[in-house]
């Protein structure tokens, strides 16, 4: 395919999955929606918080404040608020950062995977109802996410080998890493995705990683790093004072559990784009290590609990199952379900011989590593922190082995749960 075509491609499918994210926001902002839970956290505590760093500017005190993510967005909305802006522009100017996102990862699916597969993929992350929800509420998720997945752009090059320079997609990427950690303090784990683009890289190519790749790896953290490490000295934790008790009081070993049951359900959608996934998928090799997986899921509590283990559609579902000695009866077999499926795709990734499409599976994996092990920190799983992210992962990954040979029926049908996922919020809350 030409380099112009190609180009059509990625920009239809950018431009098709933001408009579509930008109709459905903008139209239940204007509609006045409420009764969600971002409007209850928009309410109580983002709102507050942008209200009080306008009020402060120029010199907002970030010591303390209503919110358990770092101020980066906060102090954005504080500047718009001081321009002039409230209510509905307030709330369209927020939305724009859902649009962005969802044109963003659209784009880069395109750029594999072709026009209607990323089209597709982009329109499933922009009606996601927690990409929704933060889009019509004053919310930091999409623009924390948003960052995320371009410092992810920058640093995929690196992965496929495409970067005949690296330092200048590290420096890029490493920025980005800055940024989103400003937004979200957790999400300082995107400095770590240069590095990972290394390693991925030397995977494709069957190798160690080499001394200066390493060396460009660590000084792509520091950035990131020195934010969180600035805000820890501020706070005297991880999280502003007001919060360290909810956020800040210990890792939660159920968050592997439940990332694992959300790459059955999202890493389904996105592994059954590949022909022939299935006949792997049911091989005695995946059988055994779900079987191993679910086994050791049983190894840490995972039933439904308010304030520790909730928020969330599938969390919602399993909370109607029962739980054998703490251990819930949904979850852990869908745990093993999702790592079979990771099995049965490292199996058609260890036979790829093209190290570009090993290279960037590879990083997606690594990435997807990375965010489960930086919310098993946080003291609450709530879907919406590991969701987006997981479908975003797992589609890069699967169209990485078969690029445009990829299916489009799969993201359809998961474009359409997402559609309903969100209606089912919409309407929960005009009731």
């Amino acid at each position: 395919m030409s380099a112009g075509s190609l180009r059509r491609e990625t920009v239809f499918a950018a431009l098709g999955a933001g408009l579509v994210h930008a109709a459905v926001a903008s139209a239940a902002i204007v509609a006045g929606v409420t009764g969600t839970y971002a409007f209850r956290d928009e309410v109580d505590y983002h709102l507050p918080t942008i209200g009080k760093f306008a009020a402060e500017l120029p010199s907002p005190a970030l010591g303390d404040y209503q919110s358990a993510t770092a101020p980066g967005y906060h102090l954005v909305m504080a500047l718009l608020v001081r321009g002039g802006l409230d209510g509905v522009p307030l709330h369209l100017a927020n939305a724009s950062f859902g649009v962005l996102l969802s044109a963003l990862f659209a784009a880069l699916v395109a750029r594999w995977g072709g026009g209607l597969v990323g089209l597709l993929a982009g329109c499933t992350l922009a009606l996601s109802p927690y990409t929704v929800n933060a889009s019509v509420f004053i919310a930091t998720d999409n623009l924390a996410t948003l960052l995320l997945l371009a410092a992810f752009a920058f640093a995929r090059p690196i992965a496929t080998g495409c970067a005949t320079m690296p330092a200048r997609r590290a420096i890029p990427a490493a920025i980005a890493a800055m940024l989103a950690a400003g937004v979200r303090q957790i999400m300082a784990y995107s400095a770590a995705f240069t590095g990972a683009a290394f390693v991925a890289r030397a995977c494709a190519e069957r190798r160690w990683p080499r001394a200066g790749e390493l060396v460009g790896s660590a000084l792509a953290l520091v950035p990131a790093l020195l934010v969180v490490a600035l805000l820890a000295k501020m706070w005297g934790g991880l999280v502003p004072p007001s919060f360290q008790k909810y956020h800040g009081s210990g890792g939660n070993p159920a968050t592997p559990v439940y990332a694992l049951a959300l790459v059955a359900i999202w890493g389904g959608a996105a592994f059954l784009a590949i022909p022939g996934f299935l006949r792997e998928l049911f091989s005695a090799r995946a059988l055994l290590v779900g079987i191993l997986a679910a086994a050791a899921c049983c190894a840490v509590p995972s039933s439904y609990l308010v304030h520790v283990r909730f928020g969330g559609a599938l969390w919602t579902v399993a909370s109607k199952f029962p739980a054998v000695a703490d251990r819930s009866v949904l979850l852990v077999p869908m745990a093993g379900l999702g790592a079979a499926l990771l099995a049965a795709y490292l199996r058609i990734w260890s036979r790829s011989t093209d190290t570009m499409s090993r290279g960037l599976g590879a990083y997606a994996l690594l990435a997807f590593a990375g965010m489960v092990l930086a919310q098993t920190a946080n003291s609450q799983c709530f879907e919406r922190y590991l969701q987006p992210l997981t479908f975003a992962f797992m589609t890069v990954a699967a169209v990485a082995m078969v690029r445009r040979n990829a299916r489009w029926w799969p993201f359809a049908v998961a474009a359409v749960v997402s559609v309903g996922g969100t209606a089912l919020e919409l309407l929960k809350a005009g009731e």
